[in-house]
């Protein structure tokens, strides 16, 4: 009995050893199939869209967008006039800030939103809307 013991667990142990090796070379098998080395550059790129997702379709391909314009500014705008005063403004970039008088809460502007530059100190009224990145002025009076 001893002699058929022997030889079922040197058939066993050879069974695992053929079962190893096997899963082995179906684990290089598949590691060559999915090798990404060799691969041209436009498989590599990814490309940026119109809202800022990665997108792997090259902007010539691409249809046209429906981007409206002044995307990023909602509806939701003040129907009262605040007041405030011009805390800060850029001479060379063309923007600044107004500081409301109640809440003192500053609010960024524009000269294109504006339409005229103003200086600091000067006392206005003014709409604001709220946008993604925050306050901004969507209509100014001069007091």
């Amino acid at each position: 009995m001893a002699v058929n013991q022997l030889t079922f667990k040197k058939k066993e142990r050879a069974k695992k050893k053929q079962q190893k090796k096997q899963e082995k070379f179906e684990k290089r098998l598949l590691k060559k199939e999915s090798n990404d080395k060799g691969k041209g550059l436009e498989d590599m790129l990814a490309y940026v869209d119109d809202f800022g997702n990665l997108t792997t379709v090259p902007p010539e391909e691409r249809p046209p967008s429906q981007v409206r314009k002044n995307a990023d500014v909602t509806t939701e705008a003040h129907d009262e006039f605040s007041y405030g005063k011009v805390s800060y403004y850029n001479v060379n970039g063309h923007y600044g800030f107004i500081r409301d008088n109640q809440t003192r809460q500053t609010i960024y502007f524009n000269d294109r939103l504006v339409g005229r530059p103003l200086d600091i100190d000067q006392k206005v009224k003014y709409k604001s809307v709220r946008t993604r990145q925050g306050e901004q002025i969507s209509e100014v009076e001069l007091l």
